[in-house]
């Protein structure tokens, strides 16, 4: 005979009073902001690093020579600005054109239907140990034993045979929703709500867009006349600097930034404040890739060791085949396209491109029609 379930004594909420979440801004409602504020997060962030180009005062963290930048680069800076704003203004247009208002269900309301789904989860438990014929009891004895309070209360409501009474009642909640669960169920629900959910939507954000980003990206690559015609455009910047992440051909922007990306948070479940955030941080991540200087205590090598090295290499020509990964390194690592930036190879083909550029640039210098170049003061900044 199968366990009887009973849900009498699991409290019923009535449906939720929807209202217009307050925005964090008052003057910009929150749907816009996904896209609005990676636009200026880019823009901040590389305008930073474009200072500290014409300054030259980091210079000592500066993966390449101003002769590489001279030599090699086959784009110009103005260019490189000139389609970066080209793809904001799509994903801006896009983003304003499918931004949608959400519904705002009280975070009161969400703590609730998360203590409720416990309270299910318990129920379950009580009769399925019922019918297996275990002894809860014991398990109370020997975690009040050893202090194990959270266990005990939770063993103890559950082989309760009256759930609507409860011993521990949260002493701040005898009004309103959560009246009628206990202490541990408010905490649970609570740790779900507003860390444990959260925090496994970003995961899964990241898990998403990056798996997207890399088999997008490598086929931009294995497909001849997709990087002939459109993905080649990237890699006129040999030698990466800031604003040149977003120097892309509008048939990679359009169905990858700014169709594709949003459409893996969508996924995720992410709100409009949670993908504005996330979208932050993966701007931030893909301008200091390309930003060109590897600092010390650099935040993205948490997810990616050695994250400017690891993109930079992909942009040499030596290197194109490798490093497709955009935030982390793991699916480089899983299908066999990982290369270390710091292997003894890949080192010596970066001193090799540097003796190349110097060589370059002291031949441009002796000719007569070549523009006067300081290689030891330029900083390889057009405008």
């Amino acid at each position: 005979m199968s366990p009887q379930l009973d849900y009498q004594d699991c409290p019923q909420l009535s449906p939720p009073a929807l209202g217009k979440r307050p925005p964090v801004f008052s003057f910009l409602a929150d749907h816009h902001l996904p896209y609005i504020v990676p636009a200026i997060v880019f823009w901040v962030i590389s305008l930073t690093f474009h200072y500290i180009d014409t300054r030259g005062f980091l210079s000592k963290y500066k993966l390449h020579t101003p002769a590489e930048d001279l030599s090699k680069n086959r784009a110009t800076r103005r260019d490189v600005i000139k389609f970066a704003l080209i793809q904001q203004a799509a994903q801006c247009l896009l983003g304003y054109l499918t931004a949608v208002t959400e519904p705002f269900v009280p975070h009161d309301y969400g703590i609730a239907l998360w203590a409720q789904k416990i309270r299910y989860f318990r129920i379950i438990v009580r009769e399925v140990t019922r019918y297996a014929g275990l002894d809860l009891k014991w398990i109370i004895t020997e975690s009040q034993g050893y202090g194990v309070g959270y266990t005990a209360a939770f063993a103890q409501d559950i082989w309760s045979s009256h759930l609507s009474n409860f011993s521990q009642v949260v002493a701040e909640h005898t009004d309103g929703l959560t009246a009628n669960f206990s202490a541990w169920e408010i905490l649970t629900a609570k740790l779900l709500y507003w860390i444990v959910v959260p925090l496994f939507q970003y995961i899964s954000a990241m898990v998403l867009a990056d798996t997207f980003q890399y088999f997008t990206h490598r086929a931009f690559h294995v497909n001849k006349w997709l990087y002939k015609y459109i993905h080649s455009m990237h890699h006129e910047v040999y030698v990466p600097f800031a604003y040149g992440a977003f120097y892309n051909h509008p048939l990679e922007t359009i169905p990858i930034d700014c169709i594709g990306f949003p459409i893996c948070l969508s996924i995720a479940g992410l709100d409009n404040r949670q993908a504005a955030f996330f979208g932050a941080i993966w701007t931030f991540k893909t301008v200091v890739d390309h930003c060109g200087y590897d600092f010390p205590y650099n935040p993205c090598n948490i997810v990616c060791p050695h994250s400017v090295l690891f993109h930079d290499l992909h942009h040499q020509t030596w290197g194109m085949k490798y490093n497709f990964s955009v935030y982390g390194s793991f699916w480089d690592w899983l299908m066999g396209t990982h290369w270390s930036p710091l292997d003894e190879k890949a080192q010596e083909k970066y001193k090799r491109g540097k003796a190349t550029a110097e060589k370059s640039a002291l031949k441009l210098r002796s000719t007569e029609r070549a523009p006067r170049i300081d290689v030891a003061k330029s900083t390889g900044v057009d405008i």
